[in-house]
């Protein structure tokens, strides 16, 4: 008990620490706190001693960091063997047999991560502290006719070289740690308490690495293996019931990870993932064999033949997990909505405490009071969930003109005037930009603007014009010869589109919105990379006018406000802004606050990692009085102004 409350406190305190939140640091003295009054009877020694050494060694690795950078790598040269070899019955099989194996996720494709994410098996990717656990255990019942002491050494050093071949990963690391220890009170005769093992690896390593405080992997890693040691085994005795055994043992452990990380999950996946437990349940039996046969073919890596037999059969067992996470991905509903600020955080963070209450309590009113209180919060997301459903058959409104897809950290904008459409960047998955499209009622495009070819731009291409026309396709005149760039031509090109460079001062019309290129220019020699050198247009409708600034940067539109005067000629007309680079802090101010642009679209994705749109854009947007509008608040947004005032509708974040 004691380790588990200077684990808990310890991670509070360094939370606080490295983000310099206070209310961290007084959550973290108020556990600890309450805990040594509540033990005040029992001794609360030991928590003292280790919530003091814990502190005194975070506290020292913050100022002087352990360097963990090694020059020589002796596995380098067989991951790579390893990534050039590799086959099996699908490219996606393939790659999951690689993240498994060595934890090089470098080959999952753009869809599969996607699926993978909308469906919580992203941890099936990469190495996992189960990968940690499959080693040690194929090792210790390889050596069963060895005594203790030879199981027990040889299985460390088969752990040992296992994280050097697939690095220093989070969650490798809490369960190597979790896992000597445990080896270790074994060679001693000694049983060691699950969690106490899993409080003393949070200990070390935050002692070790501050920075782990607020690293994803970790705390999900750490999150999931309380779980399945604290209501799996309960779960599984009540499922057992009513089911067969491998089936709630399989449940239990998922539900069990799956609810202890609830709250972490909220900000990397945008909501509850609704087929996470079916999904789990069905492939999560097929890591082991996929892992031991991967790892077969890596140490047989020099007869390639061999090698390829194994990786090809490992494929065999991973292709149905690339299946399941596209098919599951695909059905409605994939992700229901939560709250994704610190009130919906709070808010599953309650619903767990509330469940275990509910379930480990033994007083009657404390368990009553926690059912009540499970019920209503789950009662609030079921009628979030109704309004999110009939909010989306509501959008868009039969009037608009402009809208701006949610399509993640990535662009689409779609323009329309006279049932004629346009459509500039087409986001990074084909998936979405499709269903966008056709939500829309988007059946043909007359003008596909491309304004450069990141991925998060173009990756989509594919999506946006099957089985429909497109007119002319605008692309940027900045030279790229990046394969994103190479592929959207060749996509261009064998479906016979007309494709046209832009260049500034190019103008025309779709429908009776009229619009003109403001950047490049012909040959975009003043563009420094891709961004620099994306495609910037002005678009005009009777009553309003829209500025699409695609990625340009604070350099580009310092271009765009000296040549002000040849195109801002309208400036009583409203304005509609879609905000450059997804709202990053790579703009000129002084622009943005001189044509104080009535609505601002903001194009990005939700916990994108990037830290977009940045507190410095929004600022600069909130002090030109815009309406600020973000697809990774909103979701898809749809705007049009017949009179009077903008009318806006959104489907909701997704």
């Amino acid at each position: 008990m004691s380790s588990i409350v200077a684990a808990i406190y310890l991670w509070l305190f360094t939370l606080g620490l490295v983000t310099s939140q206070p209310w961290l640091f007084a959550m973290a003295l108020v556990v600890l706190a309450t805990t040594v009054w509540l033990f005040r009877r029992r001794g609360t020694a030991a928590i003292l001693l280790l919530s003091a050494a814990g502190t005194g060694l975070v506290l020292a690795s913050n100022v002087w960091p352990i360097s963990t950078r090694f020059t020589w790598d002796p596995f380098a040269q067989i991951r790579k063997q390893v990534n050039e070899q590799i086959v099996g019955v699908s490219p996606d099989a393939s790659a999951l047999v690689l993240g498994l194996s060595i934890g090089d996720a470098s080959n999952v494709s753009d869809s599969l991560q996607s699926a993978m994410q909308l469906t919580s098996l992203t941890h099936l990717m990469a190495v996992s502290g189960a990968n940690c656990a499959i080693v040690i255990g194929a090792v210790y019942y390889l050596l069963h006719r060895f005594g203790i002491r030879y199981r027990v050494g040889f299985s460390i050093l088969a752990l040992c070289v296992y994280i050097g071949l697939v690095g220093f990963q989070p969650s490798v690391l809490r369960a190597s740690v979790m896992a000597v220890a445990v080896l270790l009170a074994l060679n001693l005769g000694r049983k060691v308490n699950p969690l106490a093992a899993l409080a003393l690896s949070v200990l070390v390593l935050l002692s070790i690495s501050p920075s782990l405080a607020v690293n994803y992997g970790f705390a999900l890693s750490v999150l999931a293996t309380a779980g399945i040691l604290i209501i799996a085994p309960s779960l599984y005795a009540a499922f057992s019931l009513r089911m067969p055994r491998w089936i709630a043992m399989g449940l239990a452990v998922s539900a069990g990870a799956q609810l202890f990380c609830f709250p972490v999950l909220l900000g990397l996946q945008g909501g509850v993932p609704t087929y996470s437990l079916l999904a789990n349940l069905l492939c999560e039996p097929l890591v082991a064999p996929i892992t031991v046969l991967g790892l077969i073919a890596v140490v047989l890596i020099w007869c390639q033949p061999i090698a390829g037999m194994f990786f090809w059969l490992a494929s065999i067992a991973a292709w149905p997990i690339a299946q399941v996470a596209m098919t599951l991905a695909e059905f409605p509903f994939a992700t229901m909505p939560w709250r994704l600020d610190g009130w919906g955080v709070l808010a599953a963070s309650i619903l767990v405490i509330a469940i275990i209450a509910a379930m480990f309590s033994k007083r009657l009113a404390t368990k009553n009071l926690s059912w009540l209180l499970v019920a209503v919060l789950v009662a609030g997301s079921i009628g979030v969930i109704l309004h999110q459903a009939v909010r989306i058959s509501l959008w868009p409104m039969a009037n608009w003109q402009v809208a701006s897809c949610d399509v993640g950290q990535g662009d689409t904008t779609v323009i329309r005037s006279d049932e004629s459409f346009a459509v500039i960047d087409v986001g990074r998955d084909e998936k979405k930009i499709d269903t966008c499209l056709a939500k829309l009622g988007v059946m043909h495009i007359n003008l596909l603007v491309l304004t450069h070819f990141d991925a998060d731009h173009v990756n989509g291409l594919a999506g946006a014009i099957k089985n429909r026309a497109v007119g002319t396709a605008m692309l940027t005149s900045f030279v790229d010869d990046r394969p994103g760039a190479n592929f959207s031509r060749f996509l261009l090109e064998t479906n016979r589109i007309r494709v046209i460079k832009a260049e500034q001062g190019l103008h025309g019309e779709v429908g009776t919105a009229g619009w003109k290129v403001l950047s490049p220019s012909r040959t975009a020699e003043e563009a420094e990379d891709s961004n620099d050198g994306s495609v910037t247009m002005l678009w005009k409708f009777s009553n309003f006018q829209i500025i699409t600034l695609a990625d340009l940067g604070e350099k580009g539109q310092q271009r765009l406000a000296a040549s002000l005067g040849s195109w801002w000629t309208d400036p009583n007309l409203p304005l509609v802004m879609k905000v450059s680079h997804h709202g990053s802090a790579d703009q000129y101010p002084e622009l943005i606050e001189w044509l104080k642009p009535t609505l601002a679209l903001i194009s990005v994705g939700a916990n994108n990692g990037y830290g977009h749109p940045t507190r410095r854009t929004l600022n600069t947007l909130n002090r030109a009085g815009a309406t600020i509008l973000r697809t990774d608040l909103l979701g898809s947004i749809a705007l049009g102004k017949t009179s009077g005032e903008f009318e806006v509708s959104y489907s909701g974040s997704s």
